[in-house]
């Protein structure tokens, strides 16, 4: 069944509701959860069977805490990347968008007998939920986009982010990882990947894998903090040919060493 423009706030009314913390006595119990969805899908031409579809699920904290504010920042300026005062507006603003976009390019190319017209069903789907780390600190929050927008493939990015539970601060590089100890984590990286990929350095890692033909290794903000260790994500082109996929190296947390 084809939506035209369906857009649903799932548990609205519980997320209104509620404070941001529920108390019990002088304990203080984690935030409410709920989930922001649109959907929308549309024939490529109108009297077509063929649709776009644009599909955006984000998890969200209810109240107006710290941490509850930044992840929603976060979502609405590094995820959607489009304006908005609320995430709901944001998500329509970039939807509303790529119709445009969409529509325009493919009025160029579409021809009701064009025998590739599957090709032109285009699709974009972001998703975002919180991912368990084995820390009581922070938060993890893990987004992924899934989109194919014409040519030989598809793509596929996955975000980490973490937050400081207490502040709400968002976590980068810099702080979980001493300037002192850069070196050793960059050396600590290498040594992972030629490990898991049984390479002798990182000259033979490339060779067999393309690892670092796009471009060095870095300390990246793509990082994941998972009890004492640290998981380090590249995604597709960052630092390898698209063949590679996703490149995670994982390492032990530079300050419990």
């Amino acid at each position: 069944m084809r939506v035209k423009h369906l857009f649903i706030l799932l548990c609205a009314g519980a997320i209104a509701a509620c404070t941001d913390w529920k108390i019990t006595g002088d304990e203080q119990a984690e935030p409410e959860w709920g989930t922001a969805s649109l959907c929308i899908e549309e024939p490529i031409a109108e009297g077509e069977t063929f649709c776009y579809q644009i599909q955006i699920n984000l998890d969200t904290l209810s109240g107006e805490s710290d941490l509850a504010q930044t992840l929603a920042a976060t979502l609405r300026d590094s995820v959607l990347c489009m304006q908005g005062a609320t995430i709901q507006e944001t998500m329509m603003a970039l939807a509303d968008s790529m119709q445009n976009e969409w529509k325009a390019e493919l009025a160029e190319v579409y021809e009701p007998d064009l025998e590739w017209k599957e090709s032109l069903q285009f699709y974009y789907t972001i998703t975002g939920k919180p991912v368990e780390n084995g820390r009581e600190d922070v938060l993890s929050y893990q987004t992924s986009i899934d989109c194919y927008l014409g040519g030989a493939h598809g793509s596929y990015v996955v975000q980490y982010f973490n937050f400081d539970k207490e502040t709400g601060k968002l976590l980068k590089i810099e702080d979980v990882v001493p300037a002192e100890k850069e070196t050793e984590v960059l050396v600590a990286m290498a040594e992972q990947l030629c490990k898991d990929w049984e390479a002798e350095d990182l000259e033979d890692l490339q060779e067999k894998t393309g690892i670092t033909m796009l471009g060095d290794l870095y300390l990246t903000n793509n990082f994941l903090m998972k009890g004492d260790s640290l998981e380090f994500l590249f995604n597709q082109y960052e630092i390898a040919p698209y063949a590679a996929g996703l490149i995670g190296i994982t390492i032990p947390s530079p300050k419990n060493q």
